[in-house]
């Protein structure tokens, strides 16, 4: 009973070491040490006690992660934790061959030890990439994005996407626990001879190597990344940049959709538009849906915002649930539309990837009867990935520039985004609203995908969203500058502008894409080679 009751313990502790850096971005230092608990756990542990502990361990995780949702559904949430703590459970089961005590202290030899941390690292790696696919997809709050606050160490996802630095600080976690155990069994067995002692030795030895280089290799790369890029923007030439505003109106969900409202919401951002224009900026951004309803069924207000568009002379580019054409059957679409400082549509973006059981339903024949419990949406995907064209109206003068659109949580998808850059794109934008989610530390989470496209790509990305967090990522995944009221971000209403420095050079990851996830998934089959095809676990 005390040992099931440590265990519990363990399990528990590791979950919030993990869960703090995604609220606190600071504290990313625990990232690196937040499984070594639990792997204590899955040491000497079948595939399906592992699986046990592991399924807990994911649970406890988003359970504390995304409480906010409970905001929106409850059921919803607890049903959603539940699926997304399948891919710890299954990472545990296919990670407990290699947790193996023997494997590590008794004859073996530290490559077999080092090979396991490796295998176990691109296990986990290969369950973000799949949970971002099964299902729509939900890549949210991936390892990685704890390191959001640390930008030297997340610059390698240029080359290996966000993925690359999950698996490295899965592999410090493994060898930091590899770590402890050697010399944790140093201690214990005090009479070993000095054979013994010598092997310990070696293998501890490597294994700090190994660490050494892990930690040498990715924050090395970062600093001397970072360094090179902040030359460039030292330097005294003439830079191609444009100015962008976000604007925020802040409006509370429950007021969102009140007809009886709207004109006071659409005020709210005409003027939040004339201020933001007296900046001169190029381009003013409204935030996702912020248009008070189907922008065909709401002509008044449709001729009322061509008309603001006319006198602030500047394009803005308005988020809007829209309608199709009414010859292929009605359908309802999720858009940002793109208006010329003349006041006419220019060009618009019918959002692709929409959210499952939000926005649409997948499986319509077998979910469908959801739509009688919840408020569930009936918007069809977009089939293009709209590339916009604006041009500066200041300095410089007449520069063309290219820019992509994610709208609500298209952000959190690399590939999507990537192919907006391959599109062409010069930078992004992400409109969004997360007003659903109340005063928490969702609009956070949500940012920190923003902040590793940028990185990823190589591009500035612009985020407006409703109540916040409304801000300016810079390439290397600084944020320059958001919307702020007496020092808060989220939940208060303003603009913002900025002078974007548009450098287009693509990364590795933008032009190959997802290589290391090849890496990831070849070490797998290796891992499932070389695991042990009887499993015998030792006590330490």
């Amino acid at each position: 009973m005390l040992r099931r009751f440590r265990e519990y313990a363990l399990i528990l502790v590791s979950s919030v070491l993990l869960v703090l850096p995604y609220h606190f971005g600071a504290l990313w230092g625990l990232a690196f040490v937040a499984f070594v608990p639990a792997f204590f756990v899955l040491d000497g542990k079948n595939p399906g006690q592992a699986f046990k502990h592991s399924f807990l361990l994911g649970c406890f995780f988003y359970l504390l992660l995304g409480y906010w949702l409970t905001l929106v559904n409850v059921l919803g949430f607890l049903v959603m934790v539940l699926y997304l703590a399948l891919y710890f459970g299954f990472f545990g089961m296919f990670s407990s061959y290699f947790f193996d005590a023997s494997l590590d202290f008794h004859g073996t030899g530290s490559g077999k030890s080092i090979g396991a941390v490796f295998f176990v690292s691109a296990i986990w790696t290969v369950s973000e990439y799949l949970r971002g696919w099964i299902i729509s997809g939900i890549p949210w709050a991936i390892l990685a994005y704890t390191q959001w606050k640390n930008i030297p160490f997340i610059q390698i996802s240029d080359l290996t996407g966000a993925w690359g630095v999950s698996f490295f600080i899965m592999a410090v976690n493994l060898l930091l626990f590899k770590l402890i155990k050697c010399f944790w069994a140093g201690k214990k067995e005090i009479s070993e001879d000095r054979t013994k002692t010598l092997g310990r030795m070696r293998r501890a030895a490597a294994l700090l190597l190994c660490l050494g280089g892990v930690v040498l290799l990715t924050t090395g790369y970062g600093f001397l990344s970072l360094k090179s890029r902040d030359a460039y923007y030292r330097t005294p030439e003439e830079k191609k940049r444009i100015r962008v505003s976000v604007v925020q109106g802040n409006i509370p969900q429950d007021q969102k959709w009140d007809a009886r409202i709207k004109n006071i919401i659409f005020e709210k951002y005409k003027r939040l538009t004339f201020m933001s224009a007296l900046e001169k900026s190029d381009l003013i951004v409204w935030p996702e849906t912020s248009f008070p309803g189907f922008i065909e069924d709401e002509p008044v207000l449709a001729a009322q915002l061509r008309g603001i568009v006319r006198q602030s002379r500047t394009e803005v580019l308005v988020g809007a649930p829209a309608l199709g054409n009414l010859e292929e059957g009605l359908r309802f679409y999720n858009s940002a539309i793109l208006f010329g400082a003349d006041g006419e549509e220019k060009k618009r973006y019918n959002k692709v990837h929409l959210v499952p059981f939000g926005e649409y339903i997948p499986f319509d024949a077998v979910f469908g009867i959801l739509r009688n419990l919840f408020h569930i949406g009936r918007f069809s995907p977009g089939n293009e990935k709209t590339v916009f064209l604006t041009e500066t109206r200041y300095q410089p003068k007449n520069l063309k520039v290219r820019f992509g659109v994610l709208i609500c949580y298209e952000d959190i998808f690399p590939g999507l985004v990537r192919d907006f850059v391959r599109g062409g794109a010069d930078f992004l934008i992400n409109m969004t609203n997360d007003a659903w989610f109340g005063k928490t530390g969702a609009p956070y989470q949500h940012a920190q995908g923003s902040i590793f496209r940028a990185v990823e790509n190589r591009v500035n990305i612009v985020r407006a969203a409703n109540t916040g967090l409304s801000c300016f990522i810079s390439p290397e995944g600084r944020i320059l500058a958001s919307v702020q009221d007496n020092g808060e971000e989220i939940f208060v209403t303003g603009h913002r502008g900025y002078d974007l420095i548009l450098r287009k050079t693509p990364s590795f990851y933008t032009r190959f894409g997802d290589v290391f996830i090849l890496i990831a998934f070849f070490l797998c089959c290796l891992a499932y080679r070389a695991r042990p095809k009887k499993v015998s676990y030792s006590r330490i």
